[in-house]
């Protein structure tokens, strides 16, 4: 350990994951909501030991239940809670408990309300407000308005049941996190990631070494890319003790060598400093794209003037545009509201879209510290279940430009939306951008193919130039595909 005393931490608190659904286990519905759990749980520094799937047995449910909560701090279960026959969450983690089941009025009442059913439909809500009786209802705090949550979550000693719908599971998440885990307990792990050119293969005895030096101290992982274009292994490394995983941090630096990519895994930090330093960069070498520049971040910084950061959402679907529109406002919201600020931001899920492009958009909310919630397309329904969710929404920011098939129809790059959609303010701060400011543009897998005009011609060479090599703009989409 390199000579250095490294003092004891209290241990972390722990969590299991119980996923409810014979759907689920068919295949006919697909699990987020344990990855959406593990990602929050990990950034707070709470260990998730276990994730089970379960079918809709009650007595499977009980016996998994019993089994977890006796092994973690805390167990939350997703799914089967509801209307329906086969909704049996409730009646499990009760038998679990050797509890029996009580109509809850409060729940009954914010029931009625809120499902807006007939009075004399009392069957649907007596079977959404039978819950053990032992149960604690916690209301949260809604992280949008500052207000009590609209509907409790029914917690049972130390078993926490979500509902399984992701976006309800995700907002009830959300508004009683600080709840279970307080911020003043809140204990990051240190962590870094490293890249490295060369395969794992090459330095796997090495990183294996390094791995046993700090043996109970450092988490060293190790994953291989077989498809990213600038690194072929990412390491990630994680500490209890700060100290402890730069020393081994440095120690891996060492043997990756000049093989190492340096990859900036936190660009929301320093933003403004970056962003002033690349300016003036840029101001020396291209004052008229210097100009673009400045006319992009005032639009932005005018609908942040204009609106609070509830009221505004960013349109991510992972392309170039909105990538660079994304950094843009992350530098003006840090400009304006201090750094870090969490800002949201909707994806208009395409049902074949490349699995590269999902992990992208994945990476880059955690990267840039965003939101991104997930609805279905086409746009203009998107963006109607958008308002839906988030009804305080008024200016969606979008990375259009005029040369888009639908950017072409706009006049000025902050505009109303017409009369048949849903009521949003577009704003498009980059409209006036051309391209000259492979795959060039992206569509669903069956309708994108590689970018003839940018093939290699060089004789016998299957490879392709960067998309930013394009000569004519207009050639952008070369490689869709009409189907």
């Amino acid at each position: 350990m390199s000579g250095h005393t490294h003092g004891q931490v209290q241990p972390r608190s722990t969590a299991s994951i119980l996923v409810i659904g014979d759907e689920i286990l068919k295949g006919t519905t697909a699990d987020t909501n344990s990855h959406f759990l593990c990602r929050r749980l990990h950034k707070l520094g709470v260990v998730v030991k276990k994730i089970s799937v379960v079918g809709d047995d009650v007595g499977i449910i009980a016996n998994e239940v019993r089994q977890l909560r006796s092994a973690v701090d805390v167990v939350f279960t997703t799914g089967g809670i509801g209307p329906t026959h086969d909704d049996k969450t409730y009646i499990g983690v009760a038998r679990a408990f050797d509890d029996e089941l009580t109509l809850n009025q409060e729940i009954a009442s914010v029931v009625q309300t809120l499902s807006k059913q007939p009075s004399h439909n009392q069957g649907f809500i007596d079977k959404l407000s039978t819950v053990p009786t032992s149960a604690q209802l916690i209301w949260g705090k809604d992280k949008q308005t500052g207000e009590r949550g609209k509907y409790p979550i029914v917690k049972v000693q130390n078993v926490v049941i979500f509902p399984g719908v992701p976006r309800f599971c995700e907002l009830a998440y959300n508004n009683i996190e600080q709840d279970l885990f307080p911020p003043q307990n809140f204990r990051a792990l240190y962590t870094t990631f490293l890249y490295s050119k060369a395969s794992e293969f090459d330095f796997s005895e090495d990183v294996a070494k390094i791995a046993a030096r700090f043996d109970d101290k450092v988490e060293i992982g190790s994953y291989p890319d077989f498809t990213n274009n600038y690194f072929k292994t990412k390491l990630v490394v994680e500490s209890e003790d700060a100290q402890a995983g730069e020393e081994a941090a440095v120690e891996l630096r060492k043997i990756i060598g000049e093989n190492l990519v340096h990859y900036d895994t936190k660009p929301w930090i320093d933003t403004v400093r970056k962003w002033d330093s690349f300016k003036f960069r840029v101001a020396q070498q291209d004052p008229k794209f210097a100009a673009g520049l400045d006319e992009a971040m005032l639009c932005i910084d005018k609908i942040l003037e204009e609106y609070t950061l509830d009221q505004v959402a960013l349109s991510f679907n992972g392309g170039k545009d909105c990538t660079v529109l994304l950094h843009m406002l992350r530098v003006a919201i840090d400009r304006k509201y201090g750094p870090g600020r969490q800002f949201t931001g909707f994806h208009i899920v395409c049902e074949d879209q490349f699995p590269e492009l999902t992990q992208f958009i994945i990476d880059a909310a955690r990267l840039y510290n965003i939101i991104v919630t997930e609805v279905p397309g086409p746009l203009k329904e998107g963006v109607r279940l958008l308002k839906e969710k988030r009804p305080a929404v008024v200016a969606v920011l979008m990375g259009s430009r005029a040369s888009d098939p639908n950017g072409k129809f706009m006049k000025s790059p902050v505009e109303w939306t017409d009369a048949d959609w849903p009521r949003v303010l577009r704003v498009c701060p980059i409209l006036p951008w051309s391209y000259a400011d492979g795959y060039t543009s992206l569509g669903a897998r069956g309708s994108t193919q590689p970018n003839e005009k940018l093939r290699l011609s060089r004789p016998g060479s299957r490879g392709y130039l960067p998309a930013y090599m394009l000569d004519d703009g207009t050639h952008e989409r070369s490689g869709r595909v009409k189907l």
